[in-house]
């Protein structure tokens, strides 16, 4: 179940959850492949994983598992992406998923090298 822009808790259908997935998946492996070398090995570390909504928190939009403030993360993540809840987010804000995907990946790739939420903020991923 995902949650609407007006409030109504609307059903993820298969073949929704599947093109949400797909975009995501693409948006990320586009902006990964631009990064420097480095950055690329590092990134490539943290897996990826995708689920409808946090269950603790529906608002949150991902989640960095073994966040260590200050230093690169040797438990590399998981990095997860709540997809349904961004794109209730990008209904709501009228912005692009793809790009709020982006984003949210940069926030929590921020967070496997160690930086806290002053830190992103920063960097504009706050």
């Amino acid at each position: 179940m995902s949650r609407c822009c007006n409030g109504f808790v609307t059903d993820m259908t298969p073949a929704r959850w599947e093109i949400l997935k797909i975009k995501a998946q693409r948006a990320i492996e586009a902006m990964i492949a631009q990064f420097p070398p480095e950055i690329r090995d590092e990134a490539q570390k943290a897996p990826i994983l995708f689920e409808e909504e946090c269950k603790d928190d529906p608002e949150i939009l991902g989640t960095y598992g073994h966040f260590m403030p200050g230093e690169v993360s040797p438990a590399n993540g998981p990095i997860i992406l709540y997809l349904a809840t961004i794109e209730d987010y990008c209904a709501e804000e009228g912005d692009d998923f793809a790009t709020e995907v982006r984003l949210t990946y940069l926030h929590e790739l921020g967070h496997h090298f160690g930086w806290d939420e002053d830190d992103l903020e920063e960097r504009g991923l706050g």
